[in-house]
C-alpha cells in the first residue's frame, strides 16, 4: 500500500514527474500490514498452482514461479521486519 508521502516517494527522488503505474518494493513510501503479507503469500500459492498446471507452457510456468518466489519474499520480509506491539519489552 502506498502511503503517498511525496517527500519519501522513490519516484520524486528520481525526478520523475508522474507516479509509476505500480509501486516499487524499494520505495520508502510502501507500508504493509499483516493482511497485505498474507495476501501476497496467498497470491504466490495461486501462481505456483498455475505454474504446475500441464496447460501452462514451460517459459510461462518459469515466469509464474519467479513471480511467486518474489511475492513470497516480500511477505517473508514483512513478517521478519514487522513491528509487533505485543512483543515483550526487556
Amino acid at each position: 500500500m502506498c502511503v503517498h508521502n511525496p517527500d519519501r516517494a522513490l519516484y520524486h527522488r528520481l525526478d520523475v514527474t508522474e507516479a509509476p503505474s505500480h509501486c516499487q518494493p524499494s520505495c520508502a513510501d510502501i507500508a504493509r500490514n499483516d493482511r497485505h503479507a498474507d495476501e501476497l503469500f496467498q497470491h504466490a500459492q495461486i501462481l505456483e498452482k498455475q505454474a504446475a498446471s500441464q496447460a501452462v507452457a514451460g517459459p510461462l510456468a518459469d515466469r509464474l514461479t519467479r513471480c511467486a518466489d518474489h511475492l513470497r519474499s516480500l511477505a517473508d520480509r514483512h513478517n521478519h521486519d514487522r513491528i509487533n506491539s505485543q512483543q515483550p519489552t526487556a
